[in-house]
């Protein structure tokens, strides 16, 4: 399943570094959050839930943090404890190699730039320096 993460540079550069993410959630195309917009293909609803997390990473932001970023995973059922409308509750941390995009927030939630994970490496430096 493709989840989303708020995050921010300083706290990309730990996972980075780390391999190792352990979150008590992230956002997940539930049941819920599926039956409740059947207007929206899954397309438009993981595009949705990437807005929701980019709003919490410009929260996340402070002077020190770096660039506010969301982090894509694809994550296997196996991870997953419980969902709510829009969350799912892990079980284990999260790992590097579940990493299938990194989105740059601009000023406003809806201005993503995607990212690859093998870019992080010459990425990072200047998110931190946002």
């Amino acid at each position: 399943m493709r989840v989303y993460l708020a995050s921010t540079a300083d706290e990309l550069q730990d996972f980075f570094n780390e391999k190792s993410l352990d979150v008590p959630e992230v956002y997940a195309p539930t049941d819920i959050y599926c039956s409740t917009h059947p207007e929206m293909d899954e397309e438009e609803i993981e595009y949705s839930l990437s807005l929701l997390a980019a709003e919490d990473s410009l929260e996340l932001t402070d002077d020190s943090s770096g660039a506010p970023l969301v982090i894509a995973f694809e994550v296997p059922a196996e991870f997953f404890g419980g969902f709510d409308e829009v969350t799912a509750a892990l079980l284990k941390p999260l790992e590097w190699k579940q990493v299938e995009a990194i989105f740059e927030v601009g000023d406003d939630a809806d201005d993503l730039t995607w990212f690859a994970p093998q870019e992080v490496e010459i990425r990072i430096n200047d998110w931190l320096a946002k």
